[in-house]
């Protein structure tokens, strides 16, 4: 009988300590979203979005952590069904949380980036983990000079370009900048940056402008960075850095766009 009593207090126990743990969690969501959707210009998608992220950064979630169901964010957050699904579909394409039927939702420890986001994968050196979007930041401009993207996008007088400058979750930096045809994505440049923070940039092309890309083909060199482009992606000028030109095409075989990235071969290894 005693040995009875002392399962069944453990097992309530534990129950207590998850129950603890959910409103816990709960609490950290509602204070972040509360922030979040106080900046002006946000959507509640990229809010929701950003205060799981917001969450993590500060610790507050830790890989493994379970998140309230679907439902329940939506209750908590104060968005439609519809906006909470859209936002976690975001953050799991990123490799941030892991969805699985009948399991939920919870923070990401060592899975890869969906093949949606990037066309390869960075992994770690030491032990081949696949390295996951920490933080980033945006910036967009307008470029009227040509590279090697007006060679691949041509009959294009402007581009849009969109600069990122990543931290991964070992704390390899990374630099990319993607080119687009302006006049495929008109108002692309008066949409508030945190509309792509934490997104996953092809997705939104297909959503937002209609622009499906079917593929990627890729180059990849190893260079020296100049210390222009290095302070640009707020990369260390030192050692050789892996250079990757992705082209990406679309059912029609019509060129989508061309991104270049650069990473340190010091730090990380690529999995194709």
């Amino acid at each position: 009988m005693a040995r009875r009593v002392s399962i069944a207090s453990k097992k309530a126990k534990a129950s207590s300590e998850i129950a603890n743990q959910g409103d816990r969690i709960e609490q950290v969501l509602s204070n972040e979203m509360t922030e979040t959707i106080a900046v002006g210009g946000r959507t509640k998608r990229t809010a929701v979005r950003l205060a799981i992220m917001n969450a993590i950064h500060s610790g507050d979630l830790s890989p493994g952590d379970i998140l309230p169901s679907e439902k329940r964010l939506t209750e908590l957050l104060r968005v439609s069904l519809g906006t909470t699904q859209a936002a976690l579909r975001q953050l799991q394409q990123l490799g941030v949380i892991v969805r699985r039927r009948g399991d939920g939702s919870r923070v990401a420890s060592t899975e890869p980036l969906a093949s949606s986001v990037w066309h390869f994968r960075f992994v770690s050196k030491s032990d081949g983990t696949p390295l996951r979007i920490s933080r980033l930041e945006i910036h967009l401009d307008i470029v009227d000079q040509h590279g090697d993207w007006a060679e691949y996008i041509t009959d294009c007088e402007r581009f849009i370009r969109i600069r990122r400058s990543y931290i991964m979750s070992d704390g390899t930096h990374v630099g990319a900048e993607m080119f687009i045809d302006e006049s495929t994505v008109p108002g692309l440049m008066e949409v508030n940056t945190d509309e792509l923070d934490m997104t996953n940039i092809r997705p939104y092309l297909e959503e937002k402008f209609g622009i499906v890309t079917a593929g990627a083909t890729h180059l990849v060199k190893t260079v020296s960075l100049d210390r222009e482009t290095a302070e640009t992606f707020r990369l260390t000028p030192k050692g050789s850095f892996f250079e990757i030109h992705a082209k990406a095409y679309s059912n029609e075989n019509r060129p989508v766009y061309f991104q270049r990235i650069y990473v340190s071969v010091d730090e990380c290894a690529l999995s194709f």
